[in-house]
């Protein structure tokens, strides 16, 4: 719902031009009363012979400030429709002549990922200038922001300099005309802080910026970045406090967007208000969050937002079944499975490769009876194959890795199989893991490996006394070298517990 607030003479024109349309009055209402707008509605303001547009606040549209246009009906039509999210209509009420024009296509460039031309780019940079004769400094500051935005958020192959982006955005920042303007260029600044990892700088802009806010909806902004912010730099063991301050600024978000009845936006914070009160250990106060994120991200109909949603819940789920509520382990593939709909190997293969590795590690920890293990196994390998069909190890030597590692681990626990030797399988993708994880690069993951292999080591057989003394002194090397690696307690005294055992075996072997 739009409204168009005027107190001028012009509201029978601009109620005419509403009429021109059919039903767009279900969608646009005319109020000279600033406080009987509904609080979800977007707002153009017209005073005199000028329309301005409010402030995106809440990411529904790009965050480029189309700056004071001329009234007319037809520039009216074009923001009305502008706002509403329908940019095709929009552009039949203008001309290309129009200078409207320009800035609408770029803003809808911006919304759809489109190509920002050179000749968009000269445009929105032409009003930087020094000399404009009216409005002079509004218009400089709107054309400063706007050339922010369209090298921060246009769609290039050229990468842009961080350094030199955030010089523009301080020069867009100190020419803003009043603090609302100001903040909604910090609010896109500190995106791109996040997005460069730029999180204590962000964090102190943040913290300073927060008490100039004037309206509630730019208060509520600070507060979402804050939050994010603050839990992108979360590291173990966690802070009690700052979970704390998190889920202050978390709620206080999500009551503000509940009240505007921006349900998607509350979606989105109650899935990260979700994982802080995990980390919290609250585990029924995360799982009613994600359920409600999930309950608004269906009401919507956006099947993305509702995906990753159901892969917190279903990562949740699997936490809670690792660590001592088995019954959870059922759910938990339920809710894997489900993703699986939106996350589909055509359309986002990485998502549905990560979803079967998740899927895999259940199959081969769930509880099962013995004469049910065969089809779980089945199912694990199943799983692994399709993580390893796109976590190859020249693109993606990291997870491959990882995946050949924990497909090996499954393959111990697995029942003896009637084609193949799973523990000689085993044996093979611990080799594949320990072919990237090397001592240099990855000692820790390295070390892990070595100590499940030396596991393994223990379970196989071996054809013959020389395959012994063979398979002796590997493991002797293996286990002495883990102990060089790492300084990890737990893991070195692991490895000396093999070394003590082989020192036990060789006394036989002699």
């Amino acid at each position: 719902m739009l409204t168009i607030l005027t107190k001028t003479n012009v509201q029978e024109t601009i109620k005419s031009a509403i009429a021109s349309v059919e039903r767009l009055d279900e969608l646009v209402e005319i109020q000279s009363d600033e406080n009987a707008i509904s609080i979800s509605n977007k707002i153009l303001y017209v005073s005199g012979d000028i329309i301005t547009s409010s402030l995106d606040w809440h990411d529904t549209e790009p965050p480029y400030i189309i700056p004071r246009i001329p009234f007319s009906e037809m520039n009216l039509l074009a923001m009305v429709f502008y706002k509403l999210g329908n940019h095709q209509k929009a552009f039949e009420f203008i001309s290309e002549e129009n200078e409207l024009y320009n800035h609408l296509l770029i803003a809808t460039h911006l919304q759809f990922g489109y190509e920002i031309s050179e000749d968009m780019c000269a445009f929105a940079k032409s009003n930087l200038g020094d000399s404009r004769p009216k409005g002079e400094r509004s218009v400089k500051a709107e054309s400063s922001h706007n050339h922010c935005i369209i090298l921060q958020y246009r769609n290039s192959t050229t990468p842009q300099d961080v350094n030199a982006l955030k010089g523009l955005y301080a020069e867009a920042i100190a020419s803003a005309t009043n603090d609302e303007h100001r903040l909604f260029t910090i609010k896109h600044f500190v995106n791109l802080l996040i997005d460069n990892n730029m999180l204590s700088e962000a964090e102190k802009i943040l913290r300073i910026s927060s008490p100039k806010a004037i309206s509630e909806e730019a208060k509520n902004a600070m507060t979402t970045q804050l939050a994010t912010v603050l839990m992108a730099q979360l590291k173990l063991p966690y802070d009690t406090s700052v979970l704390n301050e998190i889920q202050e600024l978390q709620l206080a978000s999500i009551a503000f967007y509940e009240d505007k009845e921006l349900k998607v936006n509350a979606g989105l914070v109650y899935v990260d208000a979700s994982e802080i009160a995990n980390y919290q250990e609250d585990f029924i106060t995360s799982k009613n969050y994600i359920t409600k994120a999930i309950l608004y991200f269906k009401e919507a109909d956006i099947p993305e937002f509702l995906g990753e949603a159901g892969l917190r819940k279903a990562t949740l789920l699997y936490t809670w079944s690792k660590n001592g509520s088995p019954q959870y382990y059922k759910p938990a593939i339920n809710a894997f499975q489900d993703t699986l709909k939106v996350f589909k190997r055509d359309t986002h293969p990485q998502k549905f490769a990560d979803i079967h590795h998740n899927l895999a590690l259940i199959y081969s920890e769930i509880p099962v009876s013995p004469e049910e293990k065969p089809i779980w196994t089945a199912f694990c390998a199943s799983s692994f194959k399709e993580v390893l069909a796109f976590y190859t190890k020249e693109e993606y030597p990291y997870e491959y890795a990882m995946a050949s590692h924990n497909y090996a681990t499954a393959l111990m626990n697995f029942p003896e199989a009637k084609l193949h030797n799973n523990l000689d399988k085993a044996f093979g993708l611990f080799e594949d893991a320990l072919s990237v994880r090397s001592e240099k690069e990855y000692p820790f993951e390295r070390a892990l490996t070595l100590l499940n292999q030396l596991e393994l080591y223990w379970l196989m057989h071996n054809e013959d006394e020389k395959a012994e003394k063979e398979k002796y002194h590997q493991m002797l090397e293996k286990a002495t070298s883990i102990t060089t690696i790492v300084e990890d307690e737990n893991i070195i005294e692991q490895a000396n517990q093999h070394l003590n055992q082989l020192k036990n075996l060789k006394t036989i072997l002699n």
